[in-house]
């Protein structure tokens, strides 16, 4: 959070609703000059013109001719109040837009996929009570400790896969995830459910160190979901709505962690590990099957996977048939080349 504060700036649209129009331009020119933009940085005065020519902030700039200049003027506490709920407003007709006109198909998919990966990784919330559950001879919290330094390789595996095929990582963190769970439900019930003529000598450590590398396994296949499903959902929306459609599919991952511990509490506290990691591994099989459903963007202009004429009739009405025909043109030309 500090390294955040320190490096990350506002955004300039967050200044620019409060009416902080020197905040909003300097915030701007800051990331213009750290992507490289060598041209004339922004003022003040141009931006007050381009607000004043879109006709926006028209009540804060409507007592000045066109004639004057255009600095920076206070901005009254309505004003901002009302600038404020126009914001809210637009975050809801955002919301309809990022189901309407076919992108339901889109938006659903990853919405269920961001739920079901949600609620398989809730299981790992509670290893180092597994861990005690299990009575392995090594320490609960070192295994811990051990299953967390995991997710650094799995992190680095991720990262460098993720150009080999979104959805392919996103399917195979599913599908990996939901083959460890099954086989933690196998050795969790028969470690406690031990067979007199199959029971195997745990001193050197057998059970922990099994149980462990399924549990580090699994960490490293929950990396690589996360990883490839956020790249994937920040790829699958047009520009427009591209922060409302993964606002909305992280918001309902949100609601599959708030259900975690209604799920799985009870079944810790009985002691019924099989039927959690079951459980588990049947939300992972249904993420597995979402994500088929997805749409892949490796490797993929933003602009070609989505029929934008769509969305542009969505939010200004208008029919769009040049921009697809232009479109449709550049993207026969792209697969020719």
């Amino acid at each position: 959070a500090s390294l955040v504060m320190i490096f990350v700036p506002e955004s300039p649209r967050y200044f620019l609703c409060r009416g902080k129009t020197k905040e909003a331009v300097h915030v701007a020119n800051v990331i213009a000059t750290r992507i490289g933009y060598v041209d004339k940085l922004l003022t003040e005065e141009e931006l007050g013109q381009h607000l004043f020519q879109a006709r926006i902030g028209e009540a804060k700039y409507h007592d000045l001719d066109a004639n004057e200049s255009y600095g920076t003027v206070e901005t009254p506490p309505a004003i901002i109040q009302e600038n404020l709920l126009r914001e809210v407003w637009m975050s809801l007709v955002s919301i309809k837009q990022v189901f309407a006109n076919g992108m339901y198909s889109t938006t659903i998919p990853l919405q269920l996929s961001f739920f079901s990966l949600t609620l398989a990784t809730g299981v790992a919330q509670w290893f180092t009570r597994i861990f005690q559950m299990l009575e392995l001879p090594t320490d609960a919290y070192v295994l811990s400790f051990c299953n967390t330094l995991a997710q650094i390789p799995g992190m680095m595996l991720a990262s460098g896969l993720i150009e080999t095929g979104r959805r392919r990582l996103v399917m195979i963190g599913f599908g990996g995830g939901s083959a460890i769970l099954i086989l933690l439900s196998t050795v969790a019930n028969k470690i406690q459910n031990p067979e007199k003529e199959t029971t195997v000598d745990d001193s050197e450590g057998l059970n922990s160190l099994i149980v462990l590398g399924l549990a580090c396994s699994y960490s490293i296949f929950l990396c690589m979901a996360w990883l490839s499903l956020d790249v994937l959902s920040a790829e699958s929306f047009p520009t427009k709505v591209r922060s409302t459609g993964r606002g909305v599919c992280v918001a309902t991952g949100r609601m599959g962690g708030f259900c975690v511990q209604f799920l799985y509490g009870p079944l810790i506290n009985e002691g019924r590990l099989t039927y959690m990691f079951g459980i588990a591994s049947l939300f992972a099989i249904g993420g597995l099957v979402m994500s088929c459903q997805t749409t892949d963007t490796t490797h993929v202009d933003l602009r070609d996977h989505w029929d934008y004429s769509k969305v542009d009739s969505a939010v200004n009405g208008e029919n769009g048939s040049h921009d697809r025909q232009r479109r449709k043109t550049s993207l026969a030309e792209t697969k020719r080349s």
